[in-house]
């Protein structure tokens, strides 16, 4: 978390054009901004390209943000309605076009669930990349590629069971790291959303 004084400090650089602080502004709120794409538009890059769109919108307004908290709604917002742009261009499926309307019809804001689910996601990034090597790899595979057992097996020139044990460690390690977070529960809502557990 960032302190009141850090907050004031990083956003008083950032609207200097401050590189350092604009980066920090950055690192903060990509990946969790990526996962909240992602849920409305369902296109990895997609959503990466719209993210980073958000970001450059921020740039050209710098001057006009006091705190944190409005560049967070800022990107947010400006995301969410970037994916429904999208989604209004690609009309390609019936399923995008119902998504359109129920989202068109929801508060200009995003929902605070939507965020909170986004940021937990970023915390997941974070500490996956604090795991050993292999064990991130593995987890990388079979959590967000969606690899099964055997095809992850294949891909690493490794055996079925060190996948397994890696899988494990790899659960194992994230849970501790929630645990002292206090968002054991989210971390087992997600995993167990997408069959990690």
């Amino acid at each position: 978390m960032i302190s009141a004084s850090d907050s004031h400090n990083i956003i008083e650089k950032f609207r200097r054009q401050d590189a350092a602080a604009t980066r920090q502004l950055y690192d903060i709120f990509y990946r969790p901004l990526c996962y909240y794409a992602e849920t409305i538009a369902h296109q990895r890059q997609e959503a990466e390209d719209i993210v980073v769109e958000s970001f450059l919108k921020l740039l050209k307004k710098r001057e006009d943000f006091q705190t944190i908290g409005e560049i967070r709604s800022f990107l947010y917002t400006a995301t969410r309605n970037a994916c429904i742009d999208h989604l209004r261009k690609q009309k390609r499926h019936e399923r995008s076009h119902d998504e359109i309307v129920y989202l068109s019809e929801q508060a200009i804001s995003p929902d605070d669930t939507d965020i909170i689910n986004a940021e937990v996601l970023a915390a997941l990034y974070r500490e996956i990349e604090n795991l050993p090597p292999q064990c991130a790899e593995v987890f990388k595979l079979l959590f967000f590629q969606r690899l099964t057992t055997d095809q992850a097996a294949l891909r690493l020139n490794i055996s079925t069971k060190t996948v397994l044990n890696q899988k494990g460690k790899a659960i194992q390690l994230l849970r501790k790291a929630f645990l002292q977070r206090g968002m054991l529960p989210l971390l087992a809502a997600i995993l167990g959303a997408a069959g990690s557990l």
